[in-house]
């Protein structure tokens, strides 16, 4: 009788790239020394996957989603403020609208509110203080909003009362050039009119009472940005999916750090394993986050690990950065040597580290079963050249997960 099938699917947020001028006209995962990496690749296959279709330019959500098992119909119903919220452990309630939201530096001008900062220059520790003070907004006519802190200055805001919808445009103005004015809230159908202005009306709010926190002062002390308003974006209603995992019956877990992803697991009914060292910053603790998953291999045939931190490099244009995190994880891959599981490496979008945005291009990916290891041939380096020049035929999310799921199920 077959051994029972395992795999590890490891996701690095990111990890495709672009050439960059001052590593060489290299990607960082190019310039990066990744033994181990490229003997996976050479000892299985590698090559290019666009995460959702060619041309389309992914984001975290979607871009996971599809590895979770998303099936390509029901895309439309993934909206990333559910997701936020159920990554902070909030059950939304029927009525109830959820958006992925960012503490971030906001000043008035010419009547509105312009972003100078999107991320408040990426505030961590003074976060949760922050939310506090918007723990409970009344908006009038029965609609109280609750900002939840997440990771950083991540969020997800809810708005509980009658006659809401989730049909409402984003305030964020997104990774273009900054500042920029913050987008007012349009209501994409009539019967969301209402929730367009409540949300607009929740936005000056925030903004007159963060702007003078006290912790500010303490920020302007210490050199730090202010944090002094709300933007919003991936608003949406509770929902439920049916993906493929569920569909094999395939029990899957899921070793993660950041809140969306961690959400998109409860989404999906992954077993979410988080400890206090798992994060979604530069500072998690990979191995101690490999290891988890060599141990959740033990209940679970199949088993995701998320890092976030690559992404995090190219939005704050730190290529060499980006390249060193890459090589630290390579070495932290001597946690996975000799699990008997397959491992899968791939990605839920390329962020370009010469514009800090995401973009359409393909990720670089690698599948390799439990076997003994080849050296990679002279010159090999895993990489987005190599995926293109000696890879597999490109293809999309969804065939690479089929092709996890063919392996495990064969």
């Amino acid at each position: 009788m077959n051994p029972v099938r395992r795999c590890v699917v490891l996701i690095l947020d990111g990890l495709g790239d672009r050439p960059v001028p001052a590593l060489g006209n290299r990607t960082p995962l190019e310039a990066a020394r990744t033994p181990r990496l490229n003997r996976l690749a050479a000892t299985g296959k590698c090559g290019l996957v666009d995460p959702i279709a060619p041309g389309r330019v992914p984001n975290t959500h979607t871009g996971v989603g599809v590895l979770f098992g998303l099936r390509p119909e029901q895309r439309g119903l993934l909206h990333r403020g559910p997701v936020e919220a159920a990554g902070a452990g909030i059950r939304l309630q029927p009525g109830d609208i959820a958006f992925r939201a960012n503490l971030a530096t906001l000043a008035p001008a010419d009547g509105g509110l312009v972003v100078l900062d999107r991320r408040a220059g990426r505030v961590t520790d003074d976060a949760p203080l922050f939310a506090e003070s918007l723990r409970e907004v009344a908006l009038g006519g029965g609609v109280v909003a609750r900002f939840h802190s997440t990771d950083q200055h991540r969020g997800a805001l809810v708005l509980s009362g009658p006659g809401l919808s989730a049909a409402v445009s984003n305030t964020d103005p997104g990774d273009g050039a900054i500042p920029a004015p913050l987008k007012t809230c349009r209501a994409k159908e009539p019967e969301a009119a209402r929730t367009a202005d409540l949300l607009q009306r929740y936005l000056w709010s925030a903004h007159e009472i963060l702007r003078d926190h006290p912790l500010n002062r303490e920020r302007a002390e210490s050199g730090k940005l202010p944090v002094s308003g709300v933007i919003t974006r991936g608003a949406g209603a509770y929902f439920e999916l049916d993906g493929l995992l569920h569909a094999r019956g395939l029990p899957a877990a899921l070793v993660v750090g950041c809140n969306t992803v961690a959400g998109l697991g409860r989404v999906f009914g992954l077993q979410v394993v988080r400890e206090p060292g798992f994060t979604a910053d530069r500072h998690t603790d990979v191995a101690g986050k490999l290891r988890a998953a060599r141990l959740a291999l033990e209940s679970r045939r199949l088993v995701y690990v998320h890092i976030k931190a690559p992404d995090l490099f190219s939005h704050d244009f730190q290529p060499a950065a980006k390249r060193d995190f890459l090589e630290s994880f390579d070495r932290a891959l001597v946690e996975l040597e000799d699990c008997g599981a397959a491992i899968a490496v791939s990605a839920d979008h390329t962020t370009d580290s010469n514009s800090g945005a995401h973009t359409a291009d393909p990720v670089p990916t690698l599948f390799c079963p439990p076997r003994a290891d080849r050296s990679p041939p002279a010159g090999f380096n895993f990489g987005e050249g190599a995926c293109r020049e000696r890879g597999v035929p490109r293809r999309d999310g969804h065939a690479f997960l089929e092709e996890i799921l063919d392996y495990l199920f064969s």
